[in-house]
C-alpha cells in the first residue's frame, strides 16, 4: 500500500509540475510577462515601469532575451529605458576559426576586431567619409524648345563616394546616396550666345526618385529678357539650390527646359556649367 501511495503521490508532483512548466515563470515577481521573467530589483509590483523594467531579464516566446527590455525584438535585446545598454567586450586568445565567423573581441591596442573565421580584422576607427561630389560641364548639348532635358557628360573633379567608382555617375549625370541623410545640392548650367525673344524662360531643376516625406522637384524659373524688351542676343543661365531628405539607393539628376523657340545647345565652358552635392 505504501508503495503504490508513493507512485500516486510522485504521478501528481509530476503532474502539477509540468503545468507549472507550459506556464510563464517568474524569479522575485509574481506576475511574471514573459515566459521567463528575473526582477532582480525586486521592485516590479503589479504594474512595472519602464524604469522597474530597466532591471528586468526576461525570454519571450520567440527565443529573444531582453536585458532591461520588457518585449525584446532582438536575439539580445539591451535597449532600456535607462539608457544603460552597454556591451562589454573583452579580450581573447581564441584563433579566429576557433572564434568562428561573425565574432567580436577588443585589441588591448584600443580597438575591436571581428573574425571572418580566418583572420581577426579590425573595425574601422572613423565613420566612412561623407558623399562629396564637383562636376563640370564643358561639352555642348542640345536643350530642344519646351522640352525638359536631363544633363549628361560631366566631368568629375571630385567625388568622395563609398563605391570604388564613386556615388555620382558622370556619363549620366545621376548621383545615387550611399546612406539615408540629407544632402545640399547646388546646379548652374548656362546656355550658348543666342537670340532671346521676349518672354522668355530657362528652368533648371534638381529632381529625385524619393517622393514619401520629400520634396521631389525643386525648381527656378529665370525670365529674361523683360516683358517689354524685343529681341536681344546674349548667353541665358540659370541655378538651383535644394536639400534633400534621401533613403539608400534614392537617386538626383539634374534637368533643363526653356522656351526660347529653337533648340540651344549649353555652352562648352566648364566654368559655367557645375554642379556639387554634400552629405551633411
Amino acid at each position: 500500500m505504501r508503495i503504490i501511495f508513493t507512485y500516486q503521490f510522485l504521478a501528481c508532483v509530476l503532474f502539477f509540475s509540468s503545468n507549472q512548466i507550459a506556464a510563464q515563470v517568474g524569479f522575485y515577481t509574481s506576475t511574471p510577462l514573459q515566459p521567463l521573467q528575473i526582477d532582480a530589483g525586486k521592485d516590479n509590483g503589479t504594474a512595472p515601469d519602464p524604469a522597474k523594467l530597466s532591471n528586468d531579464v526576461v525570454v519571450s516566446a520567440t527565443g529573444n532575451l531582453g536585458l532591461g527590455v520588457l518585449n525584446p525584438i532582438a536575439k539580445v535585446d539591451l535597449r532600456s529605458s535607462d539608457n544603460k545598454g552597454l556591451i562589454g567586450l573583452g579580450t581573447s586568445t581564441q584563433s579566429p576559426s576557433e572564434a568562428d565567423i561573425g565574432a567580436i573581441r577588443y585589441n588591448t591596442a584600443g580597438f575591436l576586431e571581428y573574425s571572418d573565421g580566418e583572420q581577426w580584422i579590425a573595425l574601422p576607427l572613423a565613420p566612412p567619409a561623407k558623399a562629396l561630389v564637383n562636376a563640370n560641364k564643358s561639352t555642348a548639348q542640345s536643350i530642344g524648345s519646351n522640352t525638359t532635358v536631363y544633363l549628361s557628360d560631366w566631368t568629375e573633379t571630385v567625388d568622395l563616394g563609398t563605391t570604388p567608382t564613386g556615388d555620382f555617375d558622370p556619363s549620366t549625370g545621376v548621383f545615387t546616396a550611399p546612406r539615408d541623410g540629407f544632402y545640399l545640392v547646388s546646379f548652374n548650367i548656362t546656355l550658348a550666345n543666342g537670340n532671346i525673344p521676349k518672354n522668355t524662360f530657362i528652368e533648371t531643376a534638381i529632381e529625385s526618385d524619393r517622393n514619401i516625406e520629400n520634396i521631389q522637384t525643386y525648381k527656378t524659373i529665370n525670365s529674361y529678357p523683360a516683358f517689354q524688351t524685343g529681341t536681344v542676343s546674349n548667353y541665358i543661365s540659370g541655378n538651383c539650390n535644394a536639400i534633400f531628405n534621401l533613403k539608400t539607393g534614392n537617386t538626383i539628376k539634374f534637368s533643363v527646359k526653356h522656351n526660347i523657340g529653337s533648340a540651344r545647345n549649353t555652352l562648352n565652358d566648364g566654368k559655367l556649367n557645375i554642379l556639387s552635392i554634400s552629405e551633411l
